[in-house]
């Protein structure tokens, strides 16, 4: 399987280096040997960037996990395998992505703790985001509340520490209701964590940035019912 560059805590690098090995020009993508784009999944979408070699270059318009490979689709040439590769990926797009996902793991710490209500899905945007919760039934009060306290999380400019663990000291470790570990296939061992101020820990593919100061303000722009207890928030950024 390829490398994937950016983990556990390399979300920072902009370029890389490596090799093609497959292509496929019917369905306009290639395999790389390693890589630094972000593959969508976990409600991020994936990054984008461009790819260039000797001779040519191409567009990634969108970087997909599929049958054990990671797929990127390309605008322009497609190299052979074996081409020797720069990359470069889109930083505007990557950072805002790391700003809201970020953001929205303190949101939901933020409700789990005020609410004990867990999230059920959420969707991560350039300019804006969503998280889903269940079982909750928020006022305008409380939508109030939880944008206070995300932001005085902010404030405190709390660390955030990509890492590594074994599966079972996650399980023994994680808050309740934070995640649902079983739905991980049980062969994804270590795993990937995101852990907040040394208290939030979650495991997460996703990239984030290294310090809560850098996401901004959170604004909740709206809030809507999604069948019985269950809500949804969007929210977005302010510099």
């Amino acid at each position: 399987m390829e490398s994937l560059l950016y983990l556990p805590d390399n979300e920072y690098q902009k370029s890389f280096e490596s090799e093609v090995t497959k292509t496929k020009e019917d369905d306009k993508y290639i395999v790389l040997e390693k890589t630094l784009l972000y593959k969508e999944g976990g409600g991020q979408p994936s990054d984008r960037g461009k790819i260039s070699w000797k001779d040519g270059e191409a567009e990634v318009v969108d970087v997909q996990k599929r049958q054990g490979e990671v797929r990127h689709y390309l605008e322009g040439d497609i190299p052979e395998p074996g081409t020797k590769v720069n990359g470069e990926i889109n930083w505007e797009r990557r950072y805002k992505h790391m700003r809201m996902h970020t953001a929205q793991h303190i949101l939901s710490w933020v409700v789990l703790n005020m609410f004990d209500a867990s999230t059920a899905g959420n969707q991560i945007h350039e300019d804006y985001s969503r998280i889903d919760f269940k079982p909750v039934e928020f006022s305008e009060r409380d939508v109030e509340k939880i944008e206070k306290a995300a932001n005085s999380l902010i404030q405190k400019e709390l660390e955030v520490e990509k890492k590594m663990m074994d599966r079972e000291l996650l399980e023994d470790r994680v808050q309740e209701g934070r995640t649902n570990i079983d739905i991980i296939p049980s062969g994804i061992d270590p795993l990937r964590i995101v852990v907040i101020g040394g208290e939030d820990i979650c495991p997460c593919g996703g990239t984030h940035v290294d310090n809560l100061k850098e996401i901004g303000k959170i604004r909740i722009t709206n809030r809507k019912s999604k069948g019985a207890n269950a809500e949804r928030i969007e929210f977005e950024l302010e510099e």
